[in-house]
């Protein structure tokens, strides 16, 4: 009786150790890189103890979700989305921008020394996470790359309702500006 209490042990040991384990023991690895979510999902290496015992591997499968933000599911949101990325990257030329800040006037130096500071960056560019919009006004939460690498994750930014659209408000421009060193002019 003994030997057979053993003999079980070793066999479970065995079955264990060979990764017997069964279909409902498949797990999910995920990887969270930024500015976008990859996620990665692997599925579990099974043995069978049927004679000859043989291994299965699925192989992974990848999905790129670019953020929280779905495009073309809201139109304001997209708007909103549309004017910090020109408003804040560090290609587009005053003419781009203007439409998109609330009061450009003035600031047409700013954006040529920020274009250069952008260039000494490796480029400046913005991925909006979240935006909520109440009315005529939104929050956002986006991450400031440099070299689209995360520089300055979860900023918060406002963007406001005119009569030409969703724009970034000057003073939100003007305090991003201050912060890559560049300032605008007293309005």
């Amino acid at each position: 009786m003994r030997h057979l209490t053993v003999l079980t042990l070793v066999i479970g040991l065995l079955s264990a150790a060979c990764g017997g384990g069964s279909a409902a023991d498949a797990g999910t690895e995920t990887t969270v890189a930024s500015p976008s979510t990859t996620i990665t999902t692997v599925a579990a290496t099974t043995t069978t103890s049927e004679a000859p015992s043989t291994t299965t591997s699925a192989p992974a499968t990848t999905t790129t979700i670019a953020s929280g933000i779905v495009p073309g599911e809201d139109a304001d949101i997209d708007a909103i989305v549309l004017a910090y990325e020109i408003a804040f990257d560090s290609l587009s030329d005053y003419e781009t921008k203007a439409p998109y800040i609330d009061d450009p006037s003035g600031l047409e130096d700013t954006v040529a020394m920020y274009l250069t500071t952008g260039e000494a960056m490796g480029g400046i560019t913005v991925a909006v996470k979240e935006v909520i919009v109440d009315g005529a006004a939104a929050t956002l939460t986006y991450d400031l790359l440099f070299n689209n690498n995360p520089s300055y994750p979860d900023q918060t930014g406002r963007a406001v309702l005119t009569d030409a659209g969703w724009q970034v408000p000057r003073g939100a421009f003007c305090t991003l500006m201050a912060s890559a060193r560049v300032g605008c002019p007293d309005s």
